[in-house]
């Protein structure tokens, strides 16, 4: 009797997120998507361009590009949950862009080889460095906008009244 009473109460109980309805809440979501995109994008050119030249960082580069890619699924499913972790990731990628920025400028030294982009590598690498910064604040303002919250509404049962007569009109 229970169980059946507690399927007929969830059966009329909608889930409603008032905070994924307001416009604030969905540019800031678009603007994390982009963030992480464009953060994808400079890491991919960065390992593309300068492939030969990178001794270890090529498969944590792609790690960090898929990463950011089941990211963006998340956050497009509205999952609040990703967001501090991304702000995580984008401080750990902008910790070794910071380190590997003067590196592309400075090849002049023994055991360097030279890259025919150097400068531009150097160039993008400052920009994914900013980027990360980017990724970091706007996750955290994104997370603070609490999409999680639920409210409970009660929808009408579509099978008919629950209690009493018929819910025809009655005349006279």
């Amino acid at each position: 009797m229970q169980c059946r009473l507690l399927g007929v109460m969830a059966r009329n109980v909608e889930l409603d997120y008032p905070n994924r309805d307001k416009a604030s809440s969905k540019v800031m979501r678009l603007v994390v998507v982009v963030a992480l995109i464009v953060s994808s994008v400079l890491i991919g050119i960065v390992s593309v361009r300068g492939w030969d030249l990178m001794q270890e960082a090529k498969t944590l580069n792609i790690a960090f590009i898929a990463i950011n890619v089941i990211f963006i699924v998340q956050v497009l499913r509205w999952s609040r949950g990703v967001l501090p972790m991304a702000a995580g990731i984008a401080a750990f990628v902008a910790i070794f862009s910071g380190v590997s920025i003067t590196s592309w400028y400075q090849r002049d030294a023994p055991g360097y080889a030279d890259a025919a982009l150097s400068a531009d590598l150097g160039f993008l690498t400052t920009l994914i460095f900013a980027m990360q910064i980017v990724v970091i604040v706007v996750t955290i303002t994104a997370f603070s906008q609490n999409w999680q919250e639920e409210v409970e509404r009660t929808v009408p049962d579509a099978s008919g009244p629950s209690r009493g007569g018929s819910q025809d009109p009655v005349t006279a």
